[in-house]
């Protein structure tokens, strides 16, 4: 993988950043410990050159010059690679004993480079100068082991910092390549998606990871889309199919009419026929919209809360009459109230076409039951018949638009009663489902409760 390559990666940047940033606290940590390290170097330095001249003052104040001289001249020779700098300087500025050159020394504390006082060294010496009795004294001691410790500190610096940096280009492509590893498949992915395959799914590996976290949503974002896809191409295709038949007929009492009225005939039938056609053609599309702008969710808005149990019985009051005369007993048990938050409209709605679907495909003689109760935290609604049900296969397939059984293609209506109730459920997050009723079927919608409404 090229350089270049790698500085796009997100991961590599991220890697190099994080090295950078480890990389420039290690140097200012590194660069505060070895400031406090030279200066306690420093001080005990400075300690021990104030000790050795303490050591000589006090051989000078207790005896004559010749003991003084004794005592530097001993030292020099202890020193033979002049670690340590000596000088002893007579009241009349004659050098009594010294191993390094007789150049100017200023009083008190300084540091002198090796070349002043005649030492072949590049390292500097830190020199006092002070008065013993009536004797000039300088004593200093070579920085080369300072020298040589600051040089082996930065040393160690430098290679940890380019092991550091070195570690982190290792770890920036490694993860270059696994990111670039499941992109690639990603991208194969998004490829075939962008051609038109809904099937196609980004990786994952099953770590969790953010990777995992963003694919995972994308997959299900795909799930929908596809389902939605398919819906769409499964309506359009039941829309030709359903609609032609209407259409056809529409055209043939137009036809039929447009004859008539050219013979002289009374084309009053045929319109009536045509304009019945007309108003079951007009009926499919309003429901197709209005199950389209329920799914958008244009009617959130409109929530409020409401007793489920006085909506499905003022509605089953209604449809008892209807019931009647189609010769099926209407029964309806509510124990409210039972508060939920929806849309009073289509949750009416939602009722009627339940009841009317039972009423449109059950012979004389069945019983229809709408109920309503509390379980726990959700409202239970619920309208089941004893008629003779749908099979467990077409139990899904009734819920799609248009979509009707074979045996109910020659009754009244539109294919789209079941679809609305599911739009307007998945609106309100209740949960639907077809259940047998032993016999016939049983509508059940599980929404939220709210409790505390009075």
């Amino acid at each position: 993988m090229r350089l270049v390559d790698l500085w796009r990666h997100t991961s590599f940047r991220l890697a190099l950043g994080v090295a950078l940033f480890v990389l420039a606290t290690l140097m200012l940590a590194g660069g505060v410990g070895y400031g406090l390290m030279q200066s306690q170097v420093a001080v005990r330095q400075d300690a021990r050159v104030t000790e050795i001249f303490a050591a000589i003052e006090e051989t000078g104040e207790l005896g004559d010059e010749a003991d003084l001289i004794e005592a530097v001249e001993s030292r020099i020779k202890a020193s033979p690679g002049r670690a340590t700098a000596y000088r002893l300087v007579a009241p009349n500025g004659g050098i009594l004993a010294s191993n390094i050159a007789d150049a100017a020394i200023p009083d008190g504390w300084s540091t002198l480079p090796a070349a002043r006082l005649a030492v072949a060294a590049d390292h500097s010496y830190r020199v006092f100068s002070g008065r013993v009795a009536r004797y000039s004294l300088t004593v200093g001691l070579s920085n080369a082991e300072q020298d040589v410790l600051q040089a082996d500190v930065l040393g160690s610096f430098g290679w940890a910092a380019l092991a550091t940096l070195v570690a982190a280009l290792a770890a920036g492509m490694a993860l270059a390549a696994r990111v670039q590893a499941r992109m690639t498949v990603a991208e194969a992915a998004a490829a075939r998606i962008a051609q038109g395959d809904l099937s196609a799914r980004l990786p994952v590996t099953g770590k969790g990871d953010d990777l995992d976290r963003i694919s995972g949503a994308m997959n299900a974002a795909l799930e929908r889309l596809a389902s939605v896809v398919e819906a769409s191409q499964e309506v359009s295709s039941n829309i030709a199919h359903d609609l032609r038949t209407p259409l056809n007929r529409l055209r043939i009492h137009l036809m039929e009419a447009a004859h008539k009225a050219a013979s002289g005939g009374d084309p009053e039938d045929d319109l009536a026929a045509a304009l019945a056609q007309g108003e079951t053609i007009d009926q499919t599309f309003t429901a197709l919209l209005r199950i389209a702008q329920i799914e958008a969710g244009a009617r959130r808005e409109k929530f409020a809360s409401l007793d489920l149990a006085a909506l499905v019985a003022d509605v089953a009051d209604v449809y008892a009459d209807v019931a009647e005369d189609a010769g099926i007993s209407l029964a309806w048990d509510t124990h409210g109230p039972v508060w939920v938050m929806g849309d009073r409209e289509l949750l009416t709605q939602t009722c009627a076409n339940l009841i009317e679907n039972a009423i449109r495909h059950c012979p004389s003689g069945t019983t229809i039951s709408c109920t309503v109760q509390a379980e726990g935290d959700h409202a239970v609604a619920s309208v089941s018949d004893t008629g003779p049900g749908i099979p467990v296969a077409e139990r899904d397939k009734v819920l799609r638009r248009l979509y009707r059984l074979e045996k109910s293609r020659t009754t009244e209506g539109t294919g789209l009663g079941l679809a609305l109730v599911k739009a307007v459920a998945d609106l309100h997050g209740a949960g639907l489902s077809l259940t047998d009723a032993a016999p016939g079927l049983r509508v059940t919608l599980r929404f939220a409760r709210i409790h505390g409404v009075a």
